[in-house]
């Protein structure tokens, strides 16, 4: 069997730089087998990934602290502390934080796997609590030439 039990504390996990905001893996396809990933993304003011569509997962979202404005098949819906909102795959969808404060949600992504993607074309990073830059011209440009082999479609 290659599940194993897994324990992450607070702060802990691989922390990955992308899009101006900090991806922390909590855990990941190797721990789970591949059946599920989960992630907790600091998102700060005015961060979020640009609209975009997971063509393999469902992918599910706890906000934790703060608001996000979420996009989902052109809908918007502004969520606060506690919200969940559930996107199968193949909708577009992407999120905002239009507040002053940081926010926190958990993603559930199932199966397991994107969370390699962000590996692949963030920057591992040390501290989770202070903001990293946007990304570069070169960066976005790896990011939607490499999002195809994980099953993202960016969407403009």
């Amino acid at each position: 069997m290659t599940d194993k039990i897994k324990i992450t504390e607070h702060n802990g996990g691989k922390h990955i730089a992308i899009a101006g905001d900090i991806n922390s893996i909590l855990v990941s396809k190797n721990d789970t087998g591949g059946t599920y990933s989960i992630v907790e993304i600091k998102v700060f003011p005015n961060g979020g990934p640009v609209p975009h569509i997971q063509t393999r997962e469902h992918e599910g979202f706890y906000v934790l602290e703060g608001e996000l404005s979420f996009t989902v098949d052109g809908k918007e819906i502004i969520a606060k502390s506690g919200t969940f909102v559930n996107i199968p795959p193949h909708v577009t969808h992407s999120f905002t934080n239009k507040t002053n404060q940081l926010a926190k949600v958990l993603v559930v992504l199932a199966p397991a796997g994107l969370e390699n993607l962000f590996i692949e074309v963030g920057d591992e990073v040390s501290d989770p609590t202070i903001q990293p830059p946007s990304m570069s011209v070169d960066k976005m440009k790896k990011f939607a030439d490499v999002a195809a082999k994980y099953g993202v479609e960016i969407k403009h």
